[in-house]
Order: structure tokens, then C-alpha cells, then sequence
């Protein structure tokens, strides 16, 4: 509590890690074809790309037989932990570059009782901008990997709307199952010329028939924008994903709407509290806008003009 860490169980391996500011984590997802179909080669491979990637600003690094990571010495600067279906890789490498190490404090890091932490900035006396280790660490995974790099332009932006009522439960819509049958918040995408508020306001009408101009006074923000921006690829079938930029709203409702659904997009919603909430919910940003949404119900604050000093981001 005292340094407002959250926890999360994943089907990570390599036991627990901390993530946090000043971390570059490296989550590649792969198919591993032929030879590179073993986990202990894709292991050494990740720690390989982050030992050369090192070497670069002159910090010389290495392996301990017996032990995933990269090592300085009896220091541990970079973890990793992975997870492989069908071989098919997630999860992947946090390498401390300008990391508060304190936070490790806090668990046993990867497993290790004895473990001690570093960093970049720790090992050179100084800051380090995290862009240069960034395009360092592409060109050695190129290199490692025998891949060629695309970057894959954003290509498409979409909104997510919390609506909050007054005793704090947050409106929740079932997809329909020919679209998942999962449950999310208010969705939807940016359409050409417009910007992410008016997209917001636009689809809250369309999907549950609810008007923030009408019923939000006037003295109020119909919208306030949560200080959260994230980014998913999203996979049509039989097609290359594509890539969309979110933007995260919060909308106080004064009263408890009527919720009037468009059947063709859902066939169910409800109000829950966040726990609820958070339990149903599918995707990690819908979690993610949730709990910055109570952490402005906790500080007592939610005018836009406040919201980021008052989430400390």
C-alpha cells in the first residue's frame, strides 16, 4: 500500500517480477518454426539480445548457469518469464534501465531469496534515455532471431466509456455471441473527422440510448478523459491484425439511466460494482480504465483539469 503496487496472477513463468516506470519490457509474440522450437534455445536467444544490447553502452553482461536472466556480475538487471502455446510465444523480458529497484524490495524477485537487482542507470551514475536502449535492443533481436522488423502503423482509433452511477456501479454490455458474448464497457471506433469526445458522446447514444447532454448538468463535464491511452492489435479472421489507439473516458451519471440496446451489437447489460466489474470484464484496458476510474472516486476529484496530479501520472 504504502507504494501503491497492484497485483496480478498471470500464466507468466519464472515466478513473480515487478514492472514498472523506468523498465523497458519486451513481450514478443512468435511462432517458433524448426529448429527454434525449444523453449531453452528461445530462452538464451532473449538473454543474448539483451546482452548485446548492453554491450553497446558499455556495460558488460552475462548469464549464471542454472538461472534465466542477465546478469552484472551477482546482480540481476533483466528478467525473464514465458509462456508458449501451440509455440506460439508470450510474455517476454523487463530490463531494468531506469528502474526505482526499491520496488523489488517488495517481493522475492523471480523466485530468488538472495537475489540482488540493478540497473542501468545504477551501473553508469546516471540516467538513461530509455529511446536509444529501445532501438539497440531491435536491431540485436533482428539480429538473434534472423527476423526483419515492420513497424505496423496505427490504423484506426476507438473509445471506451465508463458509465458511473451515483452509488458507484459502472453499466456493463454483453456483446452478442455472434461478437464474443464477452462483457465491456460502452465501445466504439473513431469515425473520420471526429475527435475522441465526440466519438465517445456518439457512441453512448448508439449503444445504449442514453444522451450525456441531456442528462448531465450543465456545470458538470458530460466527459471526463481518463489520463489512459493504450494501443491492441485486433485480428479479423483470415486477415493481419490491425492496430487501434483507445482512448479511455469516465462519464458521473447523475441518476441511474434506462438503457435502451441496440440488439444487432448487445443483448444484455447490468450495473456492478468495480469488483464485479473487473471480474467480467475481458480485456486488460477495460480493467485498467476501471481502476483509474475509482482511484478519482477514492482523491474526491473528477474535473478533467485535475484528473492526472490527482492519479499521480
Amino acid at each position: 500500500a504504502r507504494y501503491d503496487v497492484e497485483h496480478y496472477e498471470t500464466d507468466r513463468g519464472g515466478a513473480v517480477t515487478y514492472h514498472g516506470p523506468g523498465q523497458l519490457v519486451v513481450y514478443p509474440i512468435l511462432k517458433l518454426l524448426g529448429r527454434r522450437r525449444d523453449v531453452h534455445r528461445y530462452l538464451r536467444d532473449l538473454e543474448e539480445v539483451i546482452i548485446r544490447a548492453l554491450a553497446d553502452f558499455g556495460i558488460s553482461a552475462g548469464r549464471i548457469p542454472g538461472q534465466t536472466g542477465v546478469w552484472v556480475g551477482r546482480e540481476k538487471i533483466a528478467s525473464i518469464g514465458v509462456h508458449l502455446s501451440h509455440w506460439v510465444t508470450t510474455h517476454g523480458v523487463a530490463l531494468n534501465v531506469n528502474t526505482d529497484l526499491r520496488f523489488f524490495d517488495l517481493i522475492v524477485p523471480c523466485g530468488l531469496p538472495d537475489v540482488r537487482m540493478t540497473s542501468m542507470a545504477k551501473l553508469l551514475g546516471a540516467p538513461v534515455p530509455m529511446e536509444p536502449v529501445q532501438e539497440r535492443l531491435l536491431v540485436h533481436f533482428q539480429e538473434v532471431f534472423d527476423r526483419h522488423l515492420v513497424e505496423r502503423p496505427i490504423e484506426a482509433e476507438s473509445v471506451q466509456v465508463l458509465l458511473r452511477t451515483p452509488e458507484g456501479k459502472y453499466l456493463l454490455l454483453k456483446r452478442t455471441e455472434r461478437d464474443g458474448g464477452f462483457w465491456q464497457p460502452v465501445t466504439g471506433l473513431i469515425e473520420p473527422g471526429e475527435s475522441p469526445a465526440d466519438a465517445a458522446l456518439r457512441e453512448v447514444r448508439e449503444e445504449t440510448g442514453v444522451n450525456l447532454e441531456d442528462i448531465i448538468p450543465p456545470d458538470r463535464p458530460r466527459l471526463l478523459p481518463l489520463p489512459y491511452v493504450h494501443a491492441f492489435a485486433f485480428s479479423p479472421p483470415d486477415a493481419l491484425p490491425v492496430f487501434i489507439r483507445e482512448h479511455s473516458f469516465l462519464a458521473v451519471l447523475p441518476t441511474r439511466p434506462a438503457i435502451r440496446l441496440n440488439p444487432f451489437e448487445h443483448e444484455a447489460f447490468r450495473f456492478e460494482e468495480v469488483t464485479t466489474a473487473l471480474s467480467l470484464v475481458r480485456w486488460k484496458g477495460n480493467r485498467r480504465a476501471l481502476i483509474l476510474s475509482e482511484r478519482l472516486e477514492a482523491v474526491g476529484d473528477v474535473h478533467p483539469a485535475n484528473a492526472s496530479q490527482a492519479l499521480h501520472l
